[in-house]
């Protein structure tokens, strides 16, 4: 099956050996994303919500390049250095996310990339005759 390289410079372009996501037939794959600016100027400054919204929006517009929105998303992971920041990640995510919520798996982990605080990557499914549930 085709792999297809999704590229948008409204989100970081990646300077590593990554894409930003890849569609395979109708599923996208997004890479991670964290509160990065796309000017690649650092974390973005504002505390822990400035940087989920930032992330937030780097994957929509990443998923909309490849053709879809947060209503395609099936599988949500976040990762987050501070766990005890989970019930505001919650509150946020919901702003974003509604029922019937994608699946979604929240770890902890000791460090991210810049120092950032939290990051997302997303699986969804394109929907081929372009409507979106919810």
């Amino acid at each position: 099956m085709e792999h297809i390289h999704i590229l948008t410079d409204a989100a970081p372009v990646p300077h590593g050996a990554y894409d930003q996501a890849i569609r395979i037939g109708n599923m996208v794959i997004t890479s991670s994303y964290v509160g990065l600016h796309p000017s690649h100027a650092g974390i973005i400054a504002g505390g822990f919500e400035t940087e989920f919204r930032q992330a937030m929006h780097n994957i929509i517009v990443v998923l909309a390049a490849a053709g879809c929105t947060l209503c395609d998303v099936v599988r949500v992971n976040v990762s987050l250095t501070d766990i005890q920041k989970y019930t505001e990640m919650d509150r946020l995510y919901r702003e974003y996310f509604h029922p019937p919520y994608p699946t979604r798996r929240t770890i902890g982990v000791k460090e991210l990339i810049g120092g950032a605080q939290v990051e997302i990557d997303v699986i969804a499914i394109v929907r081929e005759n372009g409507s979106h549930s919810q």
